[in-house]
């Protein structure tokens, strides 16, 4: 915190945070100025205690993250003078001094979101990571004193933080599942965005952008798909390379698709002991979802010493300690899946070695070859037609989800190309939710006006294709928004890390001027990827179709089905809270109950969200 002597206040919040640290913590207070951490101790164990002073006294820092080329960093300011530790965070200490911020953020590559409190110039500097991996949140109030903590609920311990329900957020979560930055569902606690830091000073807060992964134009050396595997496979190499840099156990989640067996095989190459990994699965409802096979191969492949997690989710028990882990409603069910593999990894190492990133990085959404489909079909003839019989026609329910992707699908062929794809990435149009507000609470979202960050995205850059357009939308929102926050919440809420080296800066920047054709081709995605990969991983795994972080949701999800009726979604408990139609929530529970539509995805947003209310509102 930054303008206010309020030492009760900073205890409070960085105990609120114990589950992120666990090893230790720490505080630094100079009148105004509070700084509280929490520490998970991962590099230099012994002296990378924090808030961490400058040996000049002169700035004072708290860190979250890991700067993963730390020891290129530190050799070059060794030069300069000697550094007290080991650490990452002086190399952030000393790297600012020596060259300034914006050369200090130009060279490091990691997560990160740190606190710099410079004492000669009274001026505190907020900065996050490029895409996100690590999440901050801050509230700015009446008396212009500053907020900020990783996690909503330290913020919340403030009684002057306005925890009021914000309407625009609110109806960007029905949209996308999550509330993107910079706002939050509180409306009085803001985000910083990835890539973005905030400086205060004197009660005055400027923002600003210091990275942004747009699409470039590509080396013209790179003109075929051999080429561009052989440029981008030693920076991935050595992004794992930098990624597997720890003082403590370490390991990798391991699915058996291309990501994470990708991760793997680099990790196996340069081990010398066998690598750690951990999968889920599922009993014999969940048969259809089943990776253990493909995975257990996987591991025998490499030599991995693998452990598995067979999972049986009770949908509304797991509730309470989910939405505690986001402070905010998160609308993803894959969430669940990530907070029980966490725990179970948790138990065996420290820190875990992730494939997120490697869909948006390398191409492997389904939406993005649907992307290139739509221009060729936007314009025949009878399309209209078919939209009207899909969104009439009534199938078995065990065929809903594939209805419900192919109606979406063709409901886009005519819009324009953003809110094409901002369409497909949603799940509810503005016209049903409004369907599903009240009178008064659809004007209160229409006046206080509505988001369109995907769209607004994926318009944004000077140069890109339709692929290229959607993957920078996807790293501007749905990468950091959905995938890396959910990992990071479940992950740290058993303070387990979790390194995610798809997401590597260098390696973001060089895939950037990937054109289409490099990423997607008309039965395969990752093209690059997969040739980089081609003579390293077991066949199967470049040959089998994605089915990404799955599971038996519609079973879990039926099997409550009639306790949501009956209390969390109950008639009266919708008209208690006013903001949405009680008939409408009936008839979407009815409809897809009876097999008519497939609603399981806004069920469950539907049931987050009560579960929050009565948390965090009640």
């Amino acid at each position: 915190m930054i303008g206010r002597h309020d030492p009760a206040l900073l205890a409070a919040m960085t105990a609120s945070l114990r589950h992120r640290g666990p090893d230790g913590d720490g505080v630094h207070i100079d009148g105004g100025l509070g700084l509280g951490h929490r520490r998970l101790a991962v590099l230099d164990l012994a002296g990378g205690a924090q808030p961490m002073h400058r040996a000049d006294g002169q700035a004072v820092i708290t860190f979250n993250g890991e700067i993963y080329n730390y020891q290129a960093l530190r050799h070059e300011l060794l030069a300069t003078g000697p550094l007290r530790t080991s650490s990452d965070t002086e190399v952030l200490l000393a790297g600012q001094q020596q060259w300034g911020t914006a050369g200090l953020l130009a060279r490091v590559r990691g997560m990160f979101a740190f606190a710099l409190w410079d004492v000669a110039d009274r001026s505190l500097l907020l900065a996050r990571d490029h895409l996100g991996i690590k999440p901050l949140y801050y509230a700015v109030l009446a008396d212009g004193a500053l907020l900020f903590a990783s996690e909503p609920k330290a913020l919340l311990c403030c009684p002057e933080v306005d925890r009021g329900l914000d309407l625009t957020s609110l109806d960007a979560y029905l949209d996308l599942f999550y509330v993107p930055a910079p706002r939050s569902i509180f409306r009085g606690v803001r985000q910083l965005p990835p890539g973005h830091t905030l400086t205060w000073r004197e009660g005055q807060v400027h923002i600003e952008r210091w990275w942004d992964p747009a699409p470039h134009p590509a080396d013209p050396r790179l003109d075929s798909l051999e080429a561009w595997a052989e440029a981008v496979a030693p920076v991935l190499a050595e992004a794992v390379a930098l990624h597997t840099v720890s003082d403590v156990p370490l390991g990798a989640f391991l699915s058996g698709g291309l990501d994470s067996t990708a991760i793997v095989a680099l990790m196996a190459e340069r081990s010398s002991r066998p690598v750690e990994t951990f999968c889920v699965g599922y009993g014999p409802e969940g048969a259809s979802y089943e990776e253990r096979p493909v995975a257990r191969r996987v591991a025998d492949f490499f030599g991995a010493r693998h452990r598995e997690l067979e999972l049986d989710i009770d949908l509304l028990g797991d509730l309470e300690p989910l939405v505690r882990g986001f402070d905010e409603p998160f609308g993803s069910w894959a969430a669940l899946l990530s907070r029980r593999l966490s725990g179970f990894t948790r138990q065996h190492v420290t820190v875990s070695l992730a494939g997120d990133g490697g869909d948006e990085v390398f191409g492997g959404y389904p939406r993005y070859r649907a992307l290139l489909l739509s221009q060729h079909l936007s314009h025949v003839p009878g399309l209209s037609l078919a939209r009207r019989a899909l969104a009439l026609a009534g199938e078995p329910t065990t065929a809903r989800s594939l209805r419900r992707w192919a109606r979406q699908f063709l409901a886009g062929l005519d819009l324009p190309a953003p809110e094409r794809y901002a369409a497909w990435v949603g799940v509810a149009a503005p016209s049903e939710r409004d369907r599903l507000y009240t009178a008064a609470t659809r004007a209160a979202v229409q006046a206080s006006g509505r988001l369109a960050p995907v769209a607004a995205a994926f318009a944004a850059p000077a140069h890109g294709d339709l692929v290229q357009r959607a993957g920078y939308a996807d790293l501007r929102g749905f990468l950091p928004e959905n995938v890396l926050r959910g990992s990071d919440r479940m992950s740290m809420a058993h303070a387990l890390e979790v390194r995610v080296p798809f997401c590597d800066r260098a390696l973001v920047e060089l895939m950037a001027g990937a054109p289409a054709p490099r990423r997607v081709g008309a039965l395969a995605s990752k093209r690059i990827l997969r040739r980089i990969m081609r003579d390293r991983v077991p066949a199967e795994v470049l040959t089998r179709r994605k089915l990404g972080f799955t599971a038996p949701f519609g079973v879990w999800l039926k099997r409550a089905e009639s306790q949501l009726a009956s209390d969390l979604l109950h008639p009266s408990q919708i008209a208690r809270r006013g903001l949405f139609d009680p008939a409408e929530v009936a008839r979407i529970l009815a409809q897809h109950r009876s097999g008519a539509r497939d609603y399981s995805h806004r069920i469950y947003a539907l049931v987050v969200l009560e579960q929050w209310q009565r948390m965090y509102m009640d």
